[in-house]
């Protein structure tokens, strides 16, 4: 499980979506077990608490049947939001899920087909993420921003407008509609968790017009000297 790797589209990415901590992970696990070049993937896969204990042990192996549980709650009810210059499109993750609780937690999910081309033939425009240097991660802040600066790993920079960064986020208009509250809540801890816990070293910069923030000035390496607490 800790060698699994997700590659996610580019459009995916920089996609708006809400999902919890374990509804990340959940996916994670399953899109990491798909082969990004091939249109034929399966679209059906089954994880045990096993599975999900192994790829993310600072849950504990105790808790991690109540997390998968947690991660199938709801995951069918969340929607993605994909916009680019032509369209704007709302897809689902899954299309079917289930549970299994003979001896051990097991749950199915089958992704949907709107969500298959996000994760296959991806023909170059794609990020990769492996899945062990985000597995100790606990902020859903944290891991989406892994992700969005994961896209640019070859540049180590990147400027991401407040606007973008709210949307990518999921955040609503009025969840830390000032730039102090977000800051607080949101980007600092986010920061200071990937330079604590993954593979990352991270500054952020703020960009402002005037006297408002209107950017974020990411700056970023790989830094494989950080201890990962798991």
């Amino acid at each position: 499980m800790s060698e699994l790797i997700a590659y996610k589209s580019n459009a995916l990415i920089e996609a708006s979506y809400k999902l919890t901590l374990q509804e990340q992970r959940l996916l994670l696990i399953c899109i990491g077990k798909i082969n990004p070049r091939d249109e034929l993937s399966q679209k059906l896969f089954q994880v045990t608490s096993t599975d999900f204990y192994l790829a993310f042990p600072d849950m504990g192996k105790s808790n991690a049947e109540r997390h998968l549980r947690e991660a199938i709650d709801k995951l069918a009810e969340r929607w993605i939001h994909i916009q680019n210059n032509n369209e704007r499109r709302r897809i689902r993750w899954i299309q079917e899920e289930a549970e299994y609780f003979n001896g051990e937690g097991k749950i199915e999910i089958v992704f949907s087909e709107s969500i298959m081309p996000y994760l296959t033939q991806l023909k170059g425009q794609f990020t990769k993420i492996v899945i062990k240097n985000v597995s100790a991660l606990k902020s859903v802040y944290s891991i989406r921003l892994y992700e969005l600066l994961m896209q640019f790993k070859v540049i180590g920079d990147r400027l991401i407008s407040l606007e973008d960064f709210r949307a990518m986020l999921g955040l609503d208009e009025d969840k830390y509609p000032s730039f102090k509250s977000l800051n607080q809540w949101v980007i600092k801890p986010a920061v200071k968790e990937l330079n604590q816990k993954s593979n990352l070293s991270v500054t952020v910069d703020p960009v402002k017009k005037g006297r408002s923030v209107f950017a974020l000035h990411f700056h970023f390496k790989e830094d494989q000297q950080i201890k990962m607490s798991i």
